[in-house]
């Protein structure tokens, strides 16, 4: 991580030298840049640094403390399908399982201000998705991205929220629990440094890497001029698949998906009609069923969940849990953010876990 952050912190660097120092090890660009890099300066043809190190400590100090890793590059656990990109992020920042990116996924996207009806079918569709196998990328912003999110945490499997902030600021601020369960049972993924607040400019280009990380891109609902349709451009230029679901004409929001349906994107009434359209989906969906060996692990799961729904009788925090049950505390943690998805229990303002009345 540190190597990368010094790459981000050293002035006259920009994303299209990456290519370059990709080739390179990064223990020696990391000696080079202490050294006010007089090979780097070389290798680019142009003078680079000097390194702002009191900045690189401060962003290692803030990644520690969100408990984020980097993934650069330079890294075997880089996301092909993003890795392949032109101007692929040098750097992301992680919170969760990495590996989680480079799972199978679709993108769900859409307006921060759906109707009733495209909420529900932005949850259905993503819990549908999941259920058969595959991730679902999103934005975490209110409205659509929230419902996709949602959905498939309901549906059991993974979740990327690709945000436009640091991996450690939840915006909106309504998702700051949603933003910490993604982390627990997905993965919570940032180009941006640690602390780096919401700005209108960065959405758009964060929108690539929704695209990038994912198989297809679906626009559940969208007005003429939608992020959402940054999204579908972005996957178009990827030789990503764009499908939308339809709409109705006289409806604002459906313009945009109407549109792109127009303009050859697929059709989406269910999640049939993405595993049928997207190749590499439907063979995720078709090679996955739940076997024994899954059955097993469900029945032991559940056994699970019902002793650490007991051991929170009067509120409890995940170490406090763990001692109780026996379980290691990333296991409860996993459980108790299940849980809290199920509507079972709740986070109190000190982080502590209480059941919820049933």
């Amino acid at each position: 991580m540190r190597t990368a952050l010094a790459v981000l912190c050293t002035p006259d660097i920009t994303a299209g030298d990456w290519a370059q120092l990709a080739a390179l090890d990064p223990a020696e660009v990391l000696a080079d840049l202490r050294a006010n890099g007089p090979a780097l300066s070389g290798l680019l043809g142009k003078r680079v640094g000097p390194t702002d190190w009191a900045r690189v400590d401060a962003q290692l100090e803030l990644a520690a403390r969100a408990c984020a890793t980097a993934v650069t590059l330079w890294d075997a656990s880089y996301p092909p399908r993003l890795k392949m990109l032109p101007f692929a992020p040098p750097l992301l920042f992680a919170r969760g399982r990495v590996e989680a990116l480079a799972a199978p996924m679709l993108a769900v996207v859409g307006t921060r201000a759906p109707s009733a009806a495209g909420t529900a079918f932005a949850r259905r569709l993503a819990q549908a998705v999941t259920a058969s196998g595959i991730g679902v990328a999103s934005g975490l912003a209110r409205g659509i991205d929230t419902a996709a999110h949602r959905g498939a945490l309901a549906g059991g499997g993974g979740t990327v929220a690709v945000l436009g902030t640091g991996v450690d600021v939840a915006y909106p601020r309504e998702n700051a629990a949603l933003l910490e369960t993604i982390a627990d049972c997905g993965c919570v993924v940032s180009e941006q440094l640690c602390g780096t607040q919401a700005t209108p400019h960065v959405f758009p280009r964060r929108n690539r890497i929704i695209s990038g990380l994912s198989e297809a891109v679906v626009v559940v609902e969208g007005g003429p001029r939608s992020g959402a349709l940054i999204t579908a451009r972005w996957a178009l230029d990827q030789g990503r698949e764009v499908g939308a679901v339809p709409g109705f004409p006289g409806d604002f929001r459906s313009a945009g998906p109407n549109r792109l349906l127009r303009e050859g994107a697929f059709l989406v009434e269910d999640a049939v009609d993405v595993l049928n359209n997207v190749t590499a989906l439907g063979a995720v969906a078709g090679a996955w069923s739940p076997g024994r060996g899954q059955e097993r692990e469900r029945v032991d799961a559940d056994a699970d969940h019902a002793r650490v729904l007991a051991a929170l009788s009067a509120g409890a925090g995940v170490d406090e849990v763990a001692a109780a049950v026996g379980l290691d505390a990333q296991r409860v943690q996993e459980i108790l953010s299940r849980l809290e998805i199920d509507g079972y229990v709740v986070r109190d303002g000190g982080g502590r876990f209480v059941r919820t009345p049933r």
